[in-house]
């Protein structure tokens, strides 16, 4: 079966968050197996090197109804390749729309994905793919099963999967985004002075697929569908859960005891680095994210004085400037306190590998990743019970558990939250590494998730009832 993954972000290429490392996870597990061959497709950023990729043709974009003159730089580009291990990479090249410094929120944003959507079309044409399932991913691709479906000559299964349903690419025509350039790259004349990209992408597709089943039942039903949940409804969309990368991480062991004794040491080393106690007995909770309010910035800044009154705390991360000025602020005020305003993987796996606790009550989550990270390194995660947070935290009282979840989203509950694990961190030593034993064995990996995946697209193909 030919499986065309569509993305923006791909981990080892190019990447912001989430994202990436889902394509990158979702496509390796998925190339492993015999019956399937990927052919995933990405815009050629700016930052991408791509030296060593293949330069396989150019293509130029062809309007069938309109004939207006048009700058060449917006409708030629070239196809790149390159093969990933078993993954086969292509790479929509375009100076005009992708050598630019960001990723995302330019003012022309509009033109840059409908680009892209008639590129992936135009690929899969030129290069005869022949592709049984079309998988698109959130709204930039969401005009593909659009042109797939009114031209008619691409006959495939359309998925998309929503990574978060807030973004919707919601776009008015204007200077930056003329319709007349738009209605050139979906070769349809467009009904109306807008496009909701997210709309489109799923009103056209055959099949919806969220990233955890808690959170397609929540775009369907609640708020968090913002204003799609009737259209989430009809399509009936599911969810299965996000895997990581084992081959990422190192735990340095092989099994769960000697393992205590690689975390113990890291533990230490890190205290040491940043000037904190070195005290194995000490609870070190960690918090490493984008910082925001999604994220739950809000109500740990509220918290972060109980918190550091019994136990050290490590905070890593970028995001909205006003929480990086006041957690940034607290490393001059408080003792047991460090904050690191900055993106560093290579330090993020330390601190997973060094912490006791760590710290996720997002007010929503489609999936996450750092809490399956925080289990595989037995650093107990702290969660608000939704989302993808609800499917893969299991709580403390509970057969089999591996983490801590909140009553609500606020402030008291995350510290009646915290002061429960923290008792039992000082108090029932047996439970806590029975916690960390649940977490260590929990398995999160892309191996066994993609099932999920095959036994979908056989579904969807047809291959089976």
């Amino acid at each position: 079966m030919n499986i065309i993954l569509a993305s923006t972000e791909f981990e080892g290429i190019i990447k912001t968050g989430g994202l990436g490392d889902a394509i990158q996870g979702m496509s390796n597990a998925l190339s492993k197996h015999d019956d399937f061959e990927v052919y995933t497709i990405l815009p050629n950023y700016k930052n991408i090197d791509s030296t060593d990729f293949e330069n396989i043709g150019q293509f130029k974009i062809i309007n069938s109804k309109f004939t207006y003159d048009i700058d060449s730089k917006k409708i030629c580009g070239n196809f790149l390749y390159k093969k990933f291990d078993n993954i086969n990479v292509y790479l929509i090249d375009n100076d005009f729309y992708f050598n630019r410094k960001e990723l995302y929120g330019y003012d022309d944003d509009l033109l840059r994905w409908s680009f892209f959507s008639r590129s992936i079309y135009e690929l899969i044409n030129q290069k005869s793919l022949n592709p049984d399932i079309i998988h698109t991913n959130d709204y930039h691709e969401g005009l593909v099963s659009y042109l797939c479906k009114n031209k008619g000559d691409i006959s495939s299964k359309h998925i998309i999967s929503i990574h978060n349903a807030y973004f919707q690419g919601q776009y008015e025509f204007n200077e930056s985004n003329p319709k007349s350039l738009f209605e050139y790259y979906i070769d349809d004349n467009w009904d109306g002075e807008d496009i909701n990209m997210l709309k489109e992408a799923v009103s056209n597709a055959d099949d919806v697929v969220t990233v955890s089943p808690d959170y397609a039942e929540s775009i369907k039903h609640t708020s968090l569908g913002e204003g799609l949940q009737d259209l989430y409804c009809e399509k009936n969309a599911v969810g299965f859960i996000n895997g990581m990368d084992l081959s990422i991480y190192d735990r340095q062991s092989d099994d769960f005891e000697s393992f205590l004794n690689v975390k113990k040491k890291f533990k230490s080393d890190l205290q040491k680095r940043f000037g904190l106690e070195v005290n194995s007995d000490i609870p070190l909770v960690a918090y490493i994210c984008r910082l925001g309010v999604q994220k739950g910035s809000n109500i740990i800044y509220d918290a972060i004085h109980d918190i550091v009154d019994v136990g050290q705390l490590i905070v890593l991360g970028t995001g909205v400037e006003e929480f990086e000025d006041k957690y940034a602020a607290l490393n001059d005020k408080l003792d047991n306190y460090v904050a690191i305003i900055d993106f560093d993987s290579k330090l993020a796996s330390e601190i997973y590998m060094a912490s006791d606790m760590f710290l996720m009550p997002s007010c929503f989550e489609p999936c996450g990743t750092s809490q399956l990270i925080a289990q595989y390194h037995s650093s107990l995660p702290i969660v608000t019970n939704i989302g993808g947070l609800k499917d893969t935290v299991i709580d403390y009282d509970l057969d089999n558990s591996n983490g801590f979840k909140l009553k609500e989203f606020s402030t008291e509950a995350l510290l009646d939250t915290f002061n429960i694990a923290k008792n039992i961190y000082f108090n029932d030593k047996d439970l806590w590494l029975e916690l960390m034993k649940n977490a260590y064995d929990t398995d999160n990996s892309w191996d066994k998730r993609i099932k999920n995946y095959i036994e979908f697209y056989n579904k969807v193909s047809g291959n089976y009832d």
